[in-house]
């Protein structure tokens, strides 16, 4: 019955006939009903098609029709599922090809001849001197952890490693590999999703750098020779990642000089950027300026315009846990809140407020 109600509700608002909303109105249900009612920012009582009538409500009677067809052709929507996904491949078709290739040029082998290196000792003490380090939640550590074949003890959830927790890991590894001098050897740095590569990493008044890539390679400066040997091999891996992120790091990464390898599983082109200039004008037309207010400076740091995406952004893409600031603003900027009447399809939840610093 409430799907029903919700069936006659979005007819209304896109002045559907009969015909319409026998054959759009369950494309938008099984939406619903298959991923996008998983999004975690909605309110209790609050789902997809309630959000979707009350988002297109806002819009001018021209604009509705263009936004329901954007959601339903052109938005990408990365489940719970999809992401688990792109985890559970983490290990066996990114991190372990590479230590195996690793281990390969120090045999002085071919890569393909894995039986013989897997079967070696440089092979074995190699994954066993393997660190992983978390870059932010999205990290989601404790499920590649599961999903992997090293000790717990290779994992830590943050760059920021107690010296108290570095030794005991340090300890861990020798005890394992027999060895009182044995430091971890390679290290790999993880998180979920990068769309313009600044939070990463970015480039400071002065010509210095900062961004989470900075402030990793300062803790493994500290962790030197406590529990990191000194220029350890050092793997970025993203689950997911735009094109333009990946291009962006890449360039700075060049710049500082480091030698870093950088992975993302699943990569999102520039060919999805939103580019029609109707959408991006209703980005600047429904846009409710009290979020300018509450995200404070942090907009700045990427320039460009917020409405458009952070960073100019202007993807089409959701995450099921949060709708991410580098998509164009029509799709996640909200302002109940805020007292404001703009309703996100997805509505965001901040990481950055300027009340909250």
């Amino acid at each position: 019955m409430k799907d029903q109600l919700l069936e006659k509700l979005l007819a209304r608002v896109l002045n559907w006939e009969a015909a319409d909303v026998a054959n759009r109105g369950g494309e938008y249900q099984a939406m619903a009903r298959l991923k996008f009612d998983e999004y975690g920012g909605y309110r209790a009582g609050e789902g997809f098609l309630e959000n979707l009538t009350g988002w297109l409500g806002q819009m001018s009677t021209e604009d509705r029709q263009r936004a329901a067809e954007f959601v339903r052709d052109e938005m990408v929507f990365i489940s719970t599922a999809e992401l688990d996904h792109l985890i559970e491949t983490a290990y066996p078709d990114v991190i372990r090809p590479t230590l195996l290739r690793t281990a390969a040029a120090r045999l002085g082998c071919q890569p393909w001849e894995l039986a013989r290196i897997k079967a070696s000792d440089e092979f074995m003490k190699l994954h066993r001197q393997t660190l992983i380090l978390g870059l932010g939640d999205g990290a989601h550590i404790d499920q590649l952890r599961r999903t992997s074949e090293f000790s717990n003890e290779q994992f830590y959830i943050a760059p920021e490693m107690a010296e108290s927790s570095a030794e005991r890991m340090r300890d861990d590894l020798r005890k394992a590999l027999d060895d009182e001098a044995a430091l971890f050897e390679h290290v790999v740095l993880v998180d979920d999703f990068s769309a313009s590569g600044v939070t990463m990493m970015r480039p400071k008044d002065g010509g210095s750098f900062t961004g989470r890539l900075v402030k990793a390679k300062e803790q493994l400066d500290r962790l030197t020779d406590v529990a990191v040997v000194a220029e350890p091999n050092v793997s970025v891996l993203l689950y997911c990642a735009s094109e333009t992120a990946l291009d962006h790091i890449n360039q700075l990464l060049g710049q500082v000089g480091w030698s870093w390898q950088l992975k993302a599983i699943q990569v999102l082109p520039s060919s999805l950027r939103v580019e029609d200039s109707v959408l991006l004008e209703m980005c600047e037309k429904y846009f409710d300026n009290r979020l300018l207010d509450q995200l404070g400076a942090h907009i700045d740091v990427a320039g460009d315009d917020i409405r458009h995406g952070f960073g100019g952004g202007r993807l089409p893409v959701v995450l099921s846990h949060n709708a991410p600031n580098n998509s164009i603003s029509l799709l996640w900027a909200d302002t109940r809140h805020l007292g404001g009447s703009q309703r996100g399809l997805f509505p965001r939840r901040h990481r950055h407020n300027a009340e909250r610093p």
